[in-house]
């Protein structure tokens, strides 16, 4: 196997491997099993494979029904359909029985690109957060999307892994091991903390480069586990530098950073940035091209960090 894979191919690599491995486990698919890359796990396993088409809506509840009798459902389309399609569904049907149901919301943030705002998705981390018995993970890279997927098969319980569409890259080597409910420190520094979840990491390493040249220590850490997420995780990081940003492609209400700057606001004295979309339906365009538009980029990050030391 490739050491550097994109996330959605670490994803079908991973479903063929546990498919092997768990006779129970399943996949659900909308009408897009090309998108979502479970053709693999599809060819293989055919007797264990559904598409459910156009019906989004329809995914949690057929879902939870086969969580209930042994199955292990993982469901598979756009975030934005995955979340928002069908929130009430997850709610009654797969959080409130605790099913053990998995939700792969795939192509998620801006990732999608020049399919519009109809098909970003920057509110599910803020929906998902709010439900209780959910579990939100992210993964930064190919590695760690294996090692989530592995996890996710074994724990008993509703998940919610958010897939970003990305380039092949490495943070992490072979022998990394998720731990969920753990962050991730993938650089030490000693000025300022960059706290960051999926694949924009790659702007953290950029802004870790350039502050060293100077003389800025920049401390990354990725947040691979959003919910749950304990606060001694956060303080552990956050209390040896003088300030912290946090990086994310999502809405700047209710994602990754809110949930940094809620354990900030009752634990830590220490100055915060949140670097996200602001408030809008972004629109069609490059997904990179987006993220340097709505001011998640690499001058919106030093210009943060700046602005905070200089306090």
């Amino acid at each position: 196997m490739d050491d550097i894979l994109d996330i959605p191919t670490a994803y079908s690599q991973a479903l063929l491997e546990i498919g092997k491995q768990y006779d129970n486990v399943v996949i659900l698919d909308a009408d897009l099993p090309d998108s979502c890359k479970t053709e693999l796990f599809n060819e293989a396993f055919p007797g264990r494979s559904f598409d459910l088409g156009i019906a989004e809506q329809s995914l949690p509840t057929f879902a939870a029904g086969l969580s209930l009798v042994g199955k292990i459902p993982f469901y598979n389309t756009f975030a934005v359909f995955a979340v928002h399609r069908g929130l009430d569904m997850i709610r009654q049907s797969v959080a409130y029985n605790f099913a053990n149901v998995k939700i792969i919301g795939h192509a998620a943030g801006q990732s999608m690109g020049y399919a519009g705002p109809s098909h970003h998705t920057l509110e599910d981390i803020s929906a998902m957060r709010a439900i209780p018995n959910m579990t939100i993970i992210c993964p930064a890279d190919a590695v760690e999307t294996r090692q989530m997927v592995l996890w996710m098969a074994e724990y008993q319980g509703p998940v919610y892994l958010r897939l970003p569409r990305s380039k092949p890259f490495k943070v992490h080597e072979q022998d990394y091991v998720f731990q969920p409910g753990k962050t991730d420190l993938i650089r030490d520094g000693d000025d300022i903390t960059v706290f960051t979840t999926g694949d924009v990491i790659n702007l953290a390493l950029q802004l870790q480069e350039t502050m060293k040249e100077k003389g800025i220590g920049v401390k990354v850490v990725n947040v691979p586990t959003i919910k749950p997420l304990s606060a001694e995780e956060i303080i552990r990081h956050a209390e040896k530098t003088r300030a912290a940003i946090t990086i994310e492609d999502h809405n700047i209400y209710g994602g990754m950073g809110s949930v940094v700057a809620e354990i900030f606001a009752e634990h830590l004295q220490k100055p915060l940035k949140r670097i996200g979309i602001p408030d809008v339906f972004t629109e069609s365009d490059d997904g990179a091209v987006l993220l340097e538009a709505y001011g998640v980029s690499l001058d919106k990050a030093i210009h943060a960090v700046d602005q905070l030391l200089a306090k």
